[in-house]
């Protein structure tokens, strides 16, 4: 298979030859969420052909961005996961969400949509000077189990981090939801009368959540 490749001696020319062709990005967002077998990445990223998809694989292998290992029993199942070069992909691909996040709205028809984005969207987007003084749990439900997120923020920014913590409010919706409410497209007022989220505690503070995160949504 034929590798895109830039006559160009440029650091930005190199990076776009080992990242940029299609999927790439996609399975370091995958392998960023934690280690994955080739059929939980063939699951995650439909569309994607086998053939396709190993040789992606192979291609991050070689430049020591991935590797592959075999899981404790009882799983023993092998699996890819980042090295600490693919880890340094991290604030680049943060820098990408951010960035990709103000062309997101409105979602284009059958796209497919997983919590665990919307996490790495909330992580990026998070706040990054003096944030509301408030701390959420936020639960999103999922294919196979719930994903619960705590929001906090302060005067040095919001963070986001997986499971619960000291929260005066929960926050209980779907992936899509969350998104509208992160982005200030979708009222928080407006979501609890629907009824398209539900909110354990004080539900007076919802109306704080989209000032945790600075996201900037351009008009379609």
């Amino acid at each position: 298979m034929r590798h895109i490749r830039y006559p160009q001696f440029c650091a930005l020319a190199r990076a776009a030859e080992i990242v940029g062709e299609r999927w790439t990005l996609l399975v370091v967002r995958e392998l960023l969420l934690g280690p994955k077998r080739f059929s939980d990445l063939r699951e995650r990223l439909e569309g994607v052909s086998p053939s396709v998809l190993a040789e992606r694989l192979e291609r991050l292998e070689h430049f020591g961005l991935i590797r592959r290992t075999i899981l404790d029993p009882p799983a023993a199942s092998t699996v890819y996961e980042l090295t600490d070069d693919g880890r340094n992909l991290e604030p680049v691909v943060e820098e990408l969400v951010r960035w990709g996040a103000r062309y997101m709205l409105p979602p284009r028809r059958g796209e497919r949509l997983e919590p665990e984005w919307i996490y790495l969207a909330m992580r990026a987007c998070a706040r990054r000077g003096r944030a509301p003084a408030c701390a959420f749990d936020v639960r999103m439900p999922g294919r196979r189990r719930d994903l619960v997120l705590h929001v906090a923020g302060g005067p040095r920014g919001t963070r986001v981090s997986r499971g619960s913590g000291p929260a005066a409010a929960a926050i209980t919706g779907d992936a899509r939801t969350m998104l509208g409410l992160m982005s200030g497209a979708l009222d928080p007022g407006v979501a609890l009368r629907e009824g398209r989220i539900r909110v354990d505690g004080d539900a007076s503070l919802v109306a704080a959540f989209p000032g945790l995160f600075d996201v900037t949504v351009k008009s379609a």
